[in-house]
Order: structure tokens, then sequence, then C-alpha cells
């Protein structure tokens, strides 16, 4: 299950799309926005926006090459656009497998290929004004 979507992320409905008898494991990650960055700490907001048919495309690529590296079962991931708030998730990733070290590393290859990969962009709101970032 893939989604890019303006909603909250609902945890119990992510987890829900990865379970199955079959696994022993299932590993989340939430990215969420936080005050702070390299530069500042007064980040309020981040805005995404997404070529979302595009953006789908990508991230499924990136779950067959996790699940070619790694034996997972499913996977499940949903990427907030919009405005997302300090506090609030802008993605959400689920896996699941029959051993955890498989669920915890396929979890990180994910996010750390859809932080590059899809066309996602993303701007930072501050206080003071807004910057655009080239990686999501």
């Amino acid at each position: 299950m893939i989604k890019i979507q303006e909603e909250k992320i609902d945890h119990e409905t992510l987890v829900n799309e990865v379970k199955n008898d079959k696994a022993g494991a299932i590993v989340t990650f939430y990215g969420t926005v936080r005050s702070i960055d390299e530069t500042s700490d007064d980040i309020i907001a981040l805005i995404y926006e997404a070529y979302e048919e595009m953006a789908i495309k990508k991230i499924q690529e990136i779950i067959k090459d996790a699940q070619k590296k790694y034996p997972v079962i499913n996977v499940a991931v949903i990427q907030r656009i919009g405005r997302i708030n300090v506090g609030e998730d802008s993605i959400g990733i689920a896996v699941s497998s029959e051993h955890r070290d498989s669920a915890f590393h396929a979890c990180e290859f994910i996010i750390d290929k859809i932080k590059i990969l899809p066309p996602i962009w993303k701007k930072e709101v501050y206080s003071s004004g807004e910057v655009w970032r080239s990686e999501a």
C-alpha cells in the first residue's frame, strides 16, 4: 500500500496494512516535523508537494528493491503533502517480516531512498519566511 495524502497518518491503519500471520515482526518509522534544522531553530511547519503519479511509481520501485534485498512480507508507505505542522508526521512506513532484523533493515533502506528518489519537494516555513529544500 502506498498513499500520498493531506490527511494525518493513522498509525493503526498503517500497521494493519502489513499484518500477516507469517510475520513475527512489524517495524514502523514515522518522520516527524521538528522545530529545528542545521541552520535554524524556528521552523513552524513544512509544506510538501509531490508529482504524485511519479512519486508512487518511484516508491513502488524502492519497495521492490527492498524486497529483493531483504525477506520482507508486506510494506506500507504513507507520504503526506500540504502543510504539516511541528509535531505532526510527514511520512509513515511499516514493514513486516518473519524476523526483526529484516524488517529494521528494509525500513531503513526504504526511508533513505524515499528521501532522495521520488519527486517530492519540501518547503520549510519559519517565523521569518519560507525556504525550499531539495531533499524531502
